[in-house]
Formats: C-alpha cells, structure tokens, sequence
C-alpha cells in the first residue's frame, strides 16, 4: 500500500511537472520552484512526510480553534456537553468512580515527572539526548498550552456533578492534554524501536486504549465536559506531532552530516 501510494503520488507529480503553467512558474522562479519540489520529495522525513504532518498539525490547530469557539458562542455544544454529563452521572457507581479515579492519576503532572523521569534514563543510557530533549519540549508545550488555554477560555466546571473538587477552570482538559502528549510520545519511540509488528500493534493499541479511558474519566467523574476533553486530545494530539517532528529532522539532519563527512 505504502509503495503503491509513492507510485500514485509520483505519477501526479510528473503529470504536473508537464503542465504549461507548471513549467512556466519553474522557469520563472526556479529557487521557489525547487524549495516547493523538496517538500514532496518521498524518499526523505523532511520533504513529503514532514510536509504532511504540518498540514495535519494546521488541520487540528484549526480544530481546536473551532471547538473552542464553539464553547464559547454555540449553545449546541454546551447541550451535548450538559446532556453527556448527565448521562454518565445517572450510571455512576461508586466502585467504577474509584477504578476511574485510579486510572484518570496516570495523566496528572506527577505522572510526567515519574514516567518521564524513568523514561529519561533509559534514553540517557541509550545516548538518546534527542528523544530527551523532544519530550521534555513537549511536556513543557503541553503544560503551558493548558495553563494559557484555561486562563483564557475561563470555562467553569461542572462542580454539581464533580465526584471531586477541582479549583481552576475546565477547558481544556489537562488530563487528557497530558495523556496524549505523554502516551502518545512514549507510543511513538516504542513504535521507532521495535521491530515486530505485533509489538508495534500493542504498544500503539495499549497507549490508545489508555488516552482513552483517561479522557473518559475525567467526564465520568463529572470534572471536566465532553468537549473538554475532545480539545485536550487535539492539543496533545499537536505536541506529539510536534516531538516526533523533532526527532525525525534532527535525525535526518544526522544522517545527512554522516554522509557529507564520509569519503
């Protein structure tokens, strides 16, 4: 599938580069020209690949940007919001709240330092500084993200159904921000290490089912609302691709000083 997607891909890309216009823009501007073809070169993580990811990182930006305007202005959302809370708080138990209360601590600030502390050295010990240095810079994107977003969308919780008291303000989800960026980090350099496909698939699968499940406590638990937490995933969704694009052109940028040095 992969190959037959470069094929595709290429093909349009020649077809392209015979167009009248095309070949009177390349003529034109040759260095813009050339800039632009490097960005959907295939064989490299900084031509098309990186170039995909921008563009999904922009698509979720805009995302977010919707949703949280929504929030802010469409009374829709905020009838799903109150209707989906009160939903979960009708089937709430108090053994499913407690198992919930557990599971929603492994996306709290202590989390990262614990996790991200281990994870650090098994790095360090393996001379990974980048991977280091991209999580570090994407937990520290998460947290400030969230303490900004907070401040300036001053969405208040919905304390009535609160199984917990939680004292700042609801959007968006902390919890679900850090599950993402956490997880979803520690997927990607697991994904990057291993080899098998089926420890890819669990690993991918397990950090997936876990964001998950954080994110459905924290409206279970009746502190946060459905759109919260949908707007935590997006903006951890971000910083994670934001952490593996740091990691791939820092090591293609290797990769490229290794063969200029070589003989």
């Amino acid at each position: 599938m992969r190959h037959f997607l470069t094929y595709l891909f290429l093909s349009i890309r020649s077809w392209l580069a015979k167009q009248p216009l095309v070949q009177r823009f390349y003529r034109r501007f040759p260095g813009l020209s050339g800039f632009l073809l490097r960005r959907f070169d295939t064989t490299t993580f900084v031509g098309l690949p990186l170039t995909i990811l921008v563009m999904v990182i922009g698509v979720n930006a805009a995302l977010l940007s919707e949703l949280a305007e929504d929030v802010i202005e469409s009374e829709g959302v905020v009838h799903v919001d109150r209707t989906f809370t009160s939903f979960l708080y009708s089937m709430r138990s108090e053994w499913l709240s407690q198992t919930f209360y557990a599971l929603t601590q492994l996306g709290t600030r202590e989390a990262v330092f614990a996790v991200g502390g281990l994870a650090s050295i098994v790095f360090l010990y393996n001379r990974r500084y980048t991977a280091v240095l991209a999580f570090w810079l994407t937990m520290a994107g998460t947290g400030l993200s969230v303490q900004y977003g907070k401040k300036f969308i001053s969405r208040d919780r919905p304390t009535e159904v609160a199984f917990y008291p939680e004292h700042n303000f609801s959007f968006p989800s902390g919890h679900a921000t850090t599950s993402m960026a956490l997880w979803g980090i520690l997927a990607y350099f697991g994904y990057r290490h291993l080899y098998r496909r089926r420890s890819r698939i669990v690993v991918l699968a397990g950090a997936g089912a876990l964001i998950l499940l954080i994110g459905f406590s924290r409206i279970y638990l009746g502190v946060h609302f459905l759109s919260d937490v949908l707007a935590g995933f997006l903006l951890g969704a971000m910083w994670v691709l934001l952490g593996i694009s740091i990691v791939e052109v820092m090591g293609y940028l290797r990769a490229r000083k290794k063969l200029q040095a070589s003989p």
